[in-house]
């Protein structure tokens, strides 16, 4: 027999030797997941301009944010000047899910999600801009236009908005304020360059 072919015999059964095992392996377990798409809808609009807004932050200065490009900051990070902006939600209309016969949702919620532009480890927004300033843009809860509340971790639910009740705004509305400010990447100073970055929200109804 061919030399060749008695080496590609002999690595075939090694491979059907090692696949076999791991095909025979019985279970541990199983993991069902549940859940429901609902024909529920809310109207909403991001400070009056619809569900897709642009916010403009303040222009602001590199020292501002803890110092001038090449020199290092004080604090692990600095925060900087930011805007107000809020979301309204109106015109909800509540229907159960079907054929699974659940009730219909009471409460709805804004959800900040995960995505490309969210720093993982900081949960600020990543500046999209080429050739930027190397800060990041942080979403936080807010009281009215005056007072900053915790950081949001979009994808996470660290701090995510609470969930108003469906009933209540349908006899009128529910307005949600939010802060978003600047932020620098650790002990790096922060260095001039235009910003832009977004995040992507959803409504979740329970």
């Amino acid at each position: 027999m061919n030399t060749w072919i008695k080496r590609a015999m002999i690595a075939a059964g090694i491979t059907t030797v090692m696949v076999l095992p791991l095909a025979g392996r019985a279970s541990d377990g199983m993991i069902t997941f549940t859940g429901a798409v609902t024909a529920s809808t809310c109207t909403v609009s991001v400070n009056g301009d619809g569900a897709n807004a642009t916010v403009v932050l303040p222009v602001v200065d590199a020292a501002s944010l803890g110092g001038t490009a090449g020199t290092s900051t004080t604090a692990s990070q600095q925060t900087g000047s930011g805007t107000f902006f809020n979301v309204a939600i109106s015109d909800c209309t509540a229907a159960a899910p079907s054929p699974s016969g659940d009730t219909a949702p009471t409460t709805v919620s804004v959800y900040f999600e995960a995505g490309g532009t969210v720093d993982e480890t900081t949960g600020g927004l990543i500046n999209t801009a080429p050739g930027g300033s190397n800060v990041e843009v942080k979403l936080y809860n807010a009281s009215g236009t005056t007072v900053v509340g915790t950081q949001i971790q979009p994808g996470t639910l660290t701090n995510q908005p609470a969930a108003v009740t469906i009933a209540s705004i349908t006899a009128s509305s529910e307005t949600q304020w939010f802060y978003a400010g600047y932020a620098t990447l650790g002990t790096t100073a922060a260095t001039a360059g235009a910003v832009n970055t977004n995040v992507t929200y959803s409504l979740v109804y329970n």
